[in-house]
Protein backbone atom coordinates (compact mmCIF):
# COMPACT_ATOMS: atom_id res chain seq x y z
CA UNK A 1 0.00 0.00 0.00
CA UNK A 2 1.12 3.54 -0.61
CA UNK A 3 0.65 6.59 1.57
CA UNK A 4 -1.83 8.01 -0.93
CA UNK A 5 -3.96 4.87 -0.53
CA UNK A 6 -4.44 5.63 3.17
CA UNK A 7 -5.44 9.19 2.32
CA UNK A 8 -7.88 7.92 -0.33
CA UNK A 9 -9.44 5.55 2.22
CA UNK A 10 -10.15 8.42 4.60
CA UNK A 11 -7.36 7.97 7.13
CA UNK A 12 -6.34 11.06 9.09
CA UNK A 13 -2.68 12.01 9.16
CA UNK A 14 -1.26 12.39 12.67
CA UNK A 15 1.98 14.38 12.94
CA UNK A 16 4.27 13.90 15.93
CA UNK A 17 6.86 16.62 16.43
CA UNK A 18 10.46 15.97 17.43
CA UNK A 19 9.67 17.52 20.81
CA UNK A 20 6.75 15.14 21.37
CA UNK A 21 8.67 12.06 20.29
CA UNK A 22 11.87 12.95 22.09
CA UNK A 23 13.71 12.14 18.87
CA UNK A 24 12.83 12.82 15.23
CA UNK A 25 9.48 14.02 13.92
CA UNK A 26 7.29 11.40 12.23
CA UNK A 27 3.73 10.81 11.08
CA UNK A 28 1.23 7.99 10.81
CA UNK A 29 -2.39 7.56 9.75
CA UNK A 30 -5.45 6.72 11.82
CA UNK A 31 -8.99 5.68 10.91
CA UNK A 32 -11.41 6.00 13.84
CA UNK A 33 -14.61 3.96 13.75
CA UNK A 34 -15.46 5.17 17.26
CA UNK A 35 -13.56 6.13 20.41
CA UNK A 36 -12.78 2.46 21.17
CA UNK A 37 -12.00 1.01 17.76
CA UNK A 38 -9.60 2.24 15.09
CA UNK A 39 -7.13 1.24 12.44
CA UNK A 40 -3.64 2.65 12.68
CA UNK A 41 -1.05 2.84 9.94
CA UNK A 42 2.63 2.27 10.44
CA UNK A 43 4.82 5.31 10.87
CA UNK A 44 6.51 6.88 7.87
CA UNK A 45 9.90 5.62 9.06
CA UNK A 46 8.55 2.03 9.30
CA UNK A 47 6.89 2.11 5.89
CA UNK A 48 9.89 2.25 3.54
CA UNK A 49 7.41 2.88 0.72
CA UNK A 50 5.15 -0.04 1.72
CA UNK A 51 2.53 1.07 4.20
CA UNK A 52 0.53 -1.31 6.35
CA UNK A 53 -2.42 -0.98 8.71
CA UNK A 54 -3.14 -2.69 12.02
CA UNK A 55 -6.09 -2.74 14.34
CA UNK A 56 -5.18 -0.54 17.29
CA UNK A 57 -4.28 -2.71 20.32
CA UNK A 58 -4.52 -5.85 18.16
CA UNK A 59 -1.05 -6.06 16.64
CA UNK A 60 -1.62 -9.63 15.42
CA UNK A 61 -3.84 -8.43 12.55
CA UNK A 62 -2.11 -6.54 9.75
CA UNK A 63 -3.34 -5.40 6.34
CA UNK A 64 -0.99 -4.73 3.41
CA UNK A 65 -3.51 -4.43 0.59
CA UNK A 66 -5.66 -1.34 -0.06
CA UNK A 67 -8.64 -3.42 -1.22
CA UNK A 68 -8.54 -5.53 1.96
CA UNK A 69 -8.56 -2.37 4.09
CA UNK A 70 -11.40 -0.90 2.02
CA UNK A 71 -13.44 -4.10 2.40
CA UNK A 72 -12.84 -4.15 6.16
CA UNK A 73 -13.80 -0.47 6.57
CA UNK A 74 -16.94 -0.94 4.47
CA UNK A 75 -17.93 -4.04 6.43
CA UNK A 76 -17.54 -2.34 9.81
CA UNK A 77 -19.27 0.86 8.70
CA UNK A 78 -22.23 -1.06 7.26
CA UNK A 79 -22.74 -2.94 10.52
CA UNK A 80 -22.32 -0.21 13.14
CA UNK A 81 -25.30 0.30 15.41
Amino acid sequence: MKEQDLIDLGFERIDISAEESGDEAYHYYDYMFNEYFSLIGCTNDEANGKWFVEMFDHWDIRFYDKEDVKTFIDLINRNKI
